[in-house]
């Protein structure tokens, strides 16, 4: 399936097919995130149950579900640039302010988060290395796998953060549309222009 969705790619530019390969991560993320929180609820129900009924327990369920919240957050946090979802503080209406202006605000804040994402990638890349080395105690699983995450969630904001100041149109409506189940995934490639 995903061969014959990447076959519309064939005659887009590198910048097109980056932006296509960003928007599948995306989605992908999407799905991923849903599974994640479906499991940590799961995990932690059941452990509860067992634990107030059997008077047992899960040993590993608090290191699983620890690992799937930190997971779950830096996803959320990497969807949220793309989508704007986070928190502004606005001195006066945006309606009020020129488009000049808005426009400026609209670099700085991409150049704030771009800030941000290199800084998570340098010292997240550090924490998962130095990390990698300690063992969770319930699971035996390097405890590097708890921050895996940061470089990747960083990876999309700064991607995301670029992409915002140089203008370019990463398909954000033909995802949202895909998502809701609106759209095609030829769309969200960049395999029909509209």
């Amino acid at each position: 399936m995903i061969a014959r969705a990447f076959s519309c790619c064939k005659g887009l530019s590198m910048k097109q097919r980056i932006v296509a390969f960003f928007n599948l991560l995306h989605i992908g993320m999407v799905y991923l995130s849903k599974l994640m929180m479906i499991a940590m609820v799961l995990i932690i129900f059941a452990n509860v149950v067992l634990r107030y009924v059997f008077n047992s327990g899960l040993m590993w369920s608090e290191e699983v579900a620890l690992l799937l919240a930190v997971w779950f957050i830096f996803i959320a946090m990497s969807l949220g640039v793309k989508q704007n979802l986070h928190i502004n503080i606005a001195l006066f209406p945006v309606a009020r302010q020129p488009p000049w202006l808005q426009k400026i605000l609209g670099m700085l804040k991409s150049a704030a988060i771009l800030t941000v994402a290199v800084a998570m990638l340098v010292h997240g890349w550090k924490l998962v290395g130095f990390t990698m080395q300690s063992i969770m105690p319930a699971t035996q699983w390097p405890a590097g796998l708890l921050y895996a995450i940061l470089p990747v969630s960083a990876v999309i904001m700064i991607y995301e953060s670029i992409m915002d100041i140089l203008g370019v149109d990463t398909r954000d409506q033909a995802v949202d549309a895909f998502l809701a189940g609106k759209g095609s995934l030829k769309d969200v490639l960049g395999g029909s222009r509209g």
